[in-house]
């Protein structure tokens, strides 16, 4: 009796169709889900102009864990920014990046990929935002002037306006977040 009872006991655990463990996960949106705290607002730099370009930098160093390098690069520079000038700066910090100046979008889909985000140019290359979205629909944009809520633009008229501000985007190098379980 005590062996028929252990055999039923067997058969009925095995069976689950209902279990919520063999659904298959939504995928995260945005792919890079930066979490406020590590939004860097935009700021006036010692010149008088904006610093789109390092307060984008400085939200893709804290996402990709680099805290100390992010403290540095706000400590250090500001106002605006070229990439020529930019990756030099880069350089000289010992900081790994990659950039395009070509409107390449394959670049945008691997920063996007691999869950680096990047930074892209916006408004006739007058202002750079975080990218932490793309697909074949969608793009997603935290802007660092107004930092709070991800601007959602269908992906063709992001990628127009971005092709025509210069078509730079930039990121850092780092092990990029995992994603959600």
């Amino acid at each position: 009796m005590k062996r028929l009872l252990l055999v039923v006991l067997l058969i009925v655990g095995c069976e689950a169709p209902n279990n919520k463990l063999h659904r298959i996960p939504k995928k995260e949106r945005p792919a890079v889900n930066l979490p406020l705290s590590l939004r860097q607002h935009n700021w006036i730099g010692n010149r008088g102009e904006g610093s789109c370009v390092w307060a984008s930098t400085i939200t893709l160093l804290r996402w990709q864990g680099r805290y100390q390098m992010a403290d540095w690069i706000r400590q250090h520079y500001g106002n605006g920014e070229v990439p020529d000038d930019w990756a030099e700066k880069m350089d000289r910090a010992g900081i790994r990046y990659a950039y395009v100046t070509n409107g390449d979008v394959r670049f945008l889909e691997w920063c996007i990929r691999t869950r680096r985000g990047a930074a892209v140019t916006v408004l006739g290359g007058a202002h750079c935002v975080n990218l932490v979205h793309l697909d074949g629909t969608w793009a997603a944009l935290i802007d660092n002037n107004a930092p709070m809520n991800p601007i959602w633009i269908p992906r063709k008229r992001f990628i127009a306006e971005w092709k025509a501000s210069y078509g730079w985007a930039l990121t850092v190098v780092y092990a990029p977040s995992a994603p959600l379980p």
